[in-house]
């Protein structure tokens, strides 16, 4: 099926009356946001009713203090993993002013009232200063309020903050299991300065926009184009070598020759190789990216043939 997109401002009002609703911001959509979501699955094959899942084009907290916010999963991303949960229409508040000035029991009567479930994590909060929590949701009789406890991975919370840490420092097998999938980046091949092909690997380089990028170094990666799989080694950095002070994101993707400028690909992390290092000279770095292919390459063999 195919999922509907609603944006909505403090003033609209919601479509979709007598359904289940799916609450929170569902940064990265990890495990423990999926068994949310399971949950309204559950209850939407039992009663039939519409499954709905509310979230929030940014974070509230960032906003607040004016800062800039790099999610681990854009709106996009949501909703083609919402689709695989057969969940009819994503509706994204729009994070203004206004919006999160508005009372909690205001929010309710706007927004919640006509719903017949509600289903949030434990520790779901909305309304000013985020006074609005689980126990004042319970007190409502006009919907029944499904409350997902803590989940927890060897002692520690399952959560988007523990995910960005394991991608700050490289852990990618733990920032998978976390997610339920590898960590991926979908963007837009722009124009680079053309180093990796005057080395002889040439590369796309991505605008990433607003995605949290994981620790700068090397990685073996799969790319998604057009719906085909290519795998390749990519380079998160600064390109020291060459004394670039620009963050950018590039592929070398393996058996691919062609002019990927504009299209949109999707970069899955399977695996974080080795940190970025400033070599004295081209023909070093030259060696080194051999070096990195040819582990790339192994690694195919080991586990995806």
């Amino acid at each position: 099926m195919v999922l509907r997109i609603e944006y909505i401002d403090f003033d609209d009002t919601i479509k979709d009356k007598n359904a289940i609703a799916c609450l929170g911001f569902f940064d990265g959509l990890h495990i423990a946001h999926q068994k949310l979501i399971e949950k309204g699955m559950e209850l939407k094959n039992k009663t039939g009713k519409q499954l709905l899942v509310f979230t929030f084009n940014q974070s509230i907290g960032k906003y607040l203090n004016n800062k800039p916010f790099y999610y681990l999963t854009s709106i996009e991303d949501k909703k083609n993993i919402l689709e695989k949960y057969n969940v009819d229409v994503l509706y994204v508040f729009k994070v203004t002013k206004s919006f999160i000035s508005m009372e909690p029991d205001e929010f309710i009567q706007q927004f919640l009232i006509d719903m017949d479930y509600l289903i949030v994590g434990y520790d779901f909060t909305y309304g000013f200063r985020s006074l609005g929590n689980v126990s004042h949701l319970i007190k409502f009789d006009e919907f029944e309020t499904v409350v997902i406890p803590e989940l927890a991975y060897q002692g520690e919370k399952i959560g988007s903050t523990r995910i960005r840490m394991a991608l700050d420092d490289g852990d990618l097998k733990l920032a998978s299991y976390l997610l339920g999938r590898y960590y991926q980046i979908k963007g837009k091949v722009i124009k680079g300065h053309g180093i990796g092909k005057l080395l002889g690997f040439p590369t796309a380089n991505i605008d990433f926009t607003n995605y949290y990028l994981p620790k700068k170094g090397v990685y073996f990666t799969k790319t998604i184009i057009n719906n085909k799989s290519y795998f390749g080694v990519t380079n998160v950095g600064k390109k020291p070598t060459f004394k670039d002070n620009l963050i950018s994101l590039e592929i070398y993707i393996f058996d691919l020759d062609e002019d990927l400028y504009g299209q949109y690909i999707t970069i899955e992390f399977i695996e974080y190789m080795r940190e970025e290092v400033k070599y004295p000279n081209k023909e070093l770095l030259i060696k080194q990216i051999k070096k990195d292919v040819s582990q790339a390459k192994d690694r195919i063999k080991r586990s995806f043939l």
